[in-house]
């Protein structure tokens, strides 16, 4: 079970590091299309930018599944505990 715990831990650090990556992304597109001033390019940001904001939201979803694991996980090594 630590073994299991120790895994799902890592996975919830590797699926924050995303989310951060995919963060500062989204940053730079936020510039870049404050900045321009052609529509075309402004297109291109902008489809850019929702392709990411979709990646940031499944890898959300996944993060919140990886933490009810976690929660679960814990709360059976509580109740072991208890009896």
């Amino acid at each position: 079970m630590v073994d299991e715990l120790a895994a799902i831990v890592k996975r919830l650090n590797e699926t924050d590091e995303k989310i951060d990556q995919i963060s500062k992304q989204w940053l730079v597109l936020k510039h870049q299309y404050r900045v321009t001033k052609d529509a075309t390019i402004r297109g291109e940001i902008k489809k850019k930018w929702e392709k990411l904001q979709k990646k940031l939201d499944t890898i959300k979803k996944r993060r919140r599944l990886i933490i009810e694991k976690k929660k679960d996980l814990e709360n059976k090594k509580r109740w072991k505990g208890w009896k």
